[in-house]
Parts: C-alpha cells; structure tokens; sequence
C-alpha cells in the first residue's frame, strides 16, 4: 500500500478537504471575488460565460439605467471603496495608467454578449468632494470590427473644447477630446451616484470631461479596444469655486470666464501628453518613458495639492 493510499485511508478530514476542491474551484468560476478579478482579468469573461450558459443575469434595479447603457448594465460588481491606487493597476489584460492622487474602485462591470468587455470605475476625493473619476473600457478578448463602428464619434462633435484624431486607419484608430458634461449625464450616474452618497461623497455640478480611445486589428475583422474616460472637477480651486453652474463651462462662451478658460486650456495640454501614457498602457509598455515623465504627465489641473487628501486616506 502506497503512503498515499494509507493517508486516505486513515485521514478522514483531509479527505473531505479534497472532495471540497471541487465544489470551491466551481463556485470560485462562477463568483470570482473582486481582488482575484483584479490579479486576473480574463477571469471576468469565463465568469461572464458561464453566468450566461446558467441563465445568470444581475439585473439592474428599476430606474437604475442611464446614459449610454441602453437598459444593458452588464454584470455589476461593487467594489471595496477603501482600497487605494496609485500610478497604474492591470486592466483587461493591459496597464491602465492612473492619473495623480489616490484612486479608490466603485465598480466593475462585465458586459458584451459573452463578457469579453470589462469597465472599472475609479473615483478619487478631497475631502468628501469628488476631483476625478474614471470610467475605463476595455476588450478581455478581439470584438467585431462591427461593434466599434461609432467608437471615434465623441472625438468629432463641435461642442469638444479640443480634439485630436491621431490615427484614423480603420479598423486601427486613436483620437481623444475634452469637453465639458452635466454630472447627470454621464453614464450609470444613478447607481454611481447613490454609492457615493452611501459613502458621504459628493459630485461636482459640472465636471471636464477628457476621453480616449483606441483600436487595433486583432485578424478575421476582430480588433481589441479600450476607452478612457477621465472627469476631472473644474470647480475646486480659489479661482473657478464660483463658476459651479454649466452655463459658465459652454465652449462659445468660455472666453469670457479668464478662470475657467485658463482651467480648460491646462486641461487639453495635459490631456495631448497623458494620452500617450494611455497609448503605452495599452501595449503593456510602461517603459516607453521614463517615472519622472509618468509622474509629471499625471498631474491633471484637479489633482489634489500636497497635504491636501481625502477620508479614505
């Protein structure tokens, strides 16, 4: 008899521990925990897979659905609000570069007919005040040509503060935009809003919003993709705390508003530098600059001063 045979046979527990290995690796699949989504990414699209095999869909609760969602919110996961990141965190199989300051998650989210997108949402505070958030998109896997057809549109509406297309060879394409949005307006604002409100934080009445996105082939008219949108506070600094109504951020009449102006116009030089960051996160390639770069392109003009931080800290 084989030691192996005789620890079976005299081990009754660690027996039992090993017939749980099953049931625990199949729970595991089907319910990864979020700090496993975050060490493997492409570990959100085999759940994803699998809850739709089972006819498992988390619907979204009545009057939930907003923006661009189109009634589809995807598998929704919230996430530990008190974690902190800093500089970059791994992203659908990529590198996400986060701007200055503390960046804390709201939510995950999985969606695409069989779970091959996944979205985060990061926020980052200052007192109990939102300065940015993140809303960050990407492909776990190649999607269809066809499901990105309109992925460049927001870089060519005339209402953009600035815009730049930097590669426009379809399916390959790269561009990014500021512009300037109503909090409502942005995409899940009810279920974002009504965490951050749980948590005693607040959005702005106005935010700046800078977008980013990017293609590439993937063959057999596949690409992978990934978009970046970043909202940034205008309304928290000495100069532009009196500008909190929209009407103060409309792009034919910022000349006359010398604050928010000058806030928009750091907004798009900082925007045409951390878009390559973005660009070399993408492509896994973080060593394309150097830190000292990295760390000077991530200041954002709403990044929080030093000494100035926030409750989750």
């Amino acid at each position: 008899m084989s030691a192996f045979s005789r620890l079976w046979h005299r081990a009754p527990l660690w027996r039992f521990c090993l017939y749980l290995i099953v049931p625990f690796t199949v729970l595991t699949l089907i319910f990864p925990p979020a700090y496993l989504l975050r060490l493997v990414p492409r570990l959100a699209a085999l759940s994803a897979n699998i809850h739709n095999r089972l006819g498992m869909h988390d619907a979204p609760a009545k009057g939930e659905g907003s923006g661009d969602s189109n009634g589809e919110d995807g598998v929704i996961t919230m996430m530990p609000i008190t974690d902190r990141l800093t500089k970059a965190i791994p992203f659908a199989g990529r590198i996400l570069p986060l701007p200055a300051g503390t960046w804390h998650p709201v939510m995950n989210i999985i969606n695409g007919p069989h779970g091959e997108v996944l979205e985060n949402v990061l926020i980052r505070v200052e007192g109990h005040v939102v300065t940015g958030m993140i809303g960050a998109e990407g492909s776990t896997q190649p999607v269809p040509e066809t499901a990105i057809s309109s992925i460049d549109s927001s870089c060519h509406d005339d209402r953009n503060y600035m815009s730049r297309v930097l590669t426009a060879h379809p399916p390959a394409m790269e561009c990014w935009f500021t512009t300037a949005v109503y909090p409502a307006s942005i995409n899940r604002t009810a279920i974002i809003a009504n965490r951050l409100r749980e948590e005693g934080f607040v959005l702005p009445p106005v935010l700046l919003k800078a977008g980013w996105s990017y293609s590439t082939p993937a063959g057999d008219h596949n690409v992978n993709v990934e978009t970046v949108t970043i909202f940034l506070n205008p309304v928290n600094t000495d100069s532009t705390k009196m500008l909190r109504t929209p009407d103060y951020w409309v792009k034919d009449t910022l000349g006359q508003q010398p604050a928010a102006s000058d806030f928009v116009k750091r907004t798009n030089t900082w925007m045409a530098g951390w878009a390559q960051v973005l660009h070399d996160g993408f492509n896994s390639d973080m060593l394309a600059s150097s830190e000292e770069q990295r760390e000077r392109l991530a200041r954002d003009p709403a990044a929080p001063q030093p000494g100035r931080g926030s409750p989750l800290d």
